[in-house]
């Protein structure tokens, strides 16, 4: 990150995304914060989660707000740039403005940031409302950082500029697996791991390309049952099991044995889309990946490397592909597998999202402070 000579102030993270509360943004707040750390002096103010997992209510995420606007007023020049972990926090962004106006100020845009408004009720109209307010004060901040180049495309149609795509990353744990932890199952299936709402293609798998599958291959399904047509249509299907949700050390067996992950994402309307596709990274690490050619997935999978895509609406190029991978010996899928977990840890690492999310802090208008 550029800076001035002799700058050594450090930076602040501020997040309302927070373990024990568990979630893909809970998630990146943790890693960049600590990723974060190795690069510099850093500063973290962080709303934590509730004990069972869930986020906190508004009452806690309102005294937050409060008490960390008197930090960031006391604290003042403190900091040569302040980072802020979502859209729900841009207040404290044009706030900190006019407190500290020669500090750089970011703030990440996920894709619920920016389609939320686009839903129906009384909630999502008053979150239009804050939108054009935050379009409106923009120049708060430096840059906006997006978690994808499709997350960037949603910001830049919703009127922001200065938009920055940043790929998340994953942190690989442990050697990489042996050739027999590899090895494919006998009888073989294809698994998915996610929610089951229809964006994600669980139910439209098993519809239309199980069918076309070899008799002797299944699919396990994996995740917890959110939208109960989507969980119908899933045990209509012969071939289908779902395991509902598993332990991570029995998922990461699954996705070791299984002929290939897919993620068969599907196209979820103006109201919907999947913002980056962390499960693609969490999977290539352990397995064989085929997902959906669309949104965040695109740059969550390199295509031969990390894994494969596959056009979202072709069932019969997923089953060729499937078909192709029945027939790997377990050496090829231990090869591929190890040639995916060199490409993440060159393409995906945490130290990288935090460089390229602090440039993206002073790309705008050259150094910073």
């Amino acid at each position: 990150m550029a800076r001035q000579a002799g700058d050594s102030r450090p930076i602040l993270f501020v997040t309302r995304k927070w373990p024990p509360a568990v979630g893909g943004m809970e998630l990146y707040s943790r890693e960049l914060a600590a990723a974060y750390r190795h690069l510099g002096p850093t500063d973290v103010v962080a709303l934590p989660g509730r004990a069972d997992g869930r986020p906190p209510h508004l009452l806690r995420l309102l005294g937050f707000m409060v008490t960390t606007a008197w930090t960031l007023a006391v604290r003042r020049r403190r900091y040569r740039l302040v980072h802020f972990g979502d859209l729900v926090l841009f207040p404290l962004c044009a706030w900190a403005r006019l407190w500290a106006p020669g500090t750089r100020r970011i703030v990440t845009v996920h894709g619920l940031d920016l389609i939320y408004g686009r839903r129906r009720g009384a909630l999502p109209r008053a979150y239009r409302a804050y939108l054009a307010f935050t379009r409106w004060l923009q120049g708060s901040a430096a840059a906006f950082v997006a978690n994808s180049s499709s997350t960037r495309q949603v910001a830049e149609a919703a009127g922001f500029r200065a938009v920055h795509a940043v790929p998340l990353g994953i942190t690989l744990e442990g050697e990489d697996p042996q050739p027999a932890d590899l090895a494919m199952a006998d009888p073989p299936f294809v698994l998915f791991v996610g929610r089951l709402v229809p964006r994600k293609g669980a139910a439209w798998f098993a519809r239309t390309v199980v069918p076309l599958l070899p008799e002797a291959v299944t699919f396990a399904v994996v995740g917890a049952a959110w939208d109960a047509e989507e969980t119908a249509a899933l045990t209509s299907v012969p071939r289908c099991r779902h395991l509902g949700r598993l332990p991570d050390a029995e998922v990461e067996a699954l996705r070791r044995s299984a002929v290939a992950v897919v993620l068969p994402n599907q196209p979820g309307g103006v109201a919907d889309v999947e913002g980056f596709g962390l499960a693609a990274l969490e999977a290539a690490a352990t397995g064989i990946v085929i997902a959906s050619r669309l949104e965040g997935l695109i740059d969550a999978v390199v295509d031969g490397e990390t894994g494969f895509l596959e056009a979202h609406d072709d069932p019969a190029a997923w089953a060729r592909r499937i078909a192709e991978l029945l027939d790997w010996p377990t050496d090829r899928r231990a090869a591929f597998v190890a040639q995916g977990r060199a490409v993440l840890r060159r393409r995906y690492a945490w130290d990288r999202v935090a460089r390229q999310t602090l440039q993206a802090g002073c790309r705008e208008g050259g150094e910073g402070p």
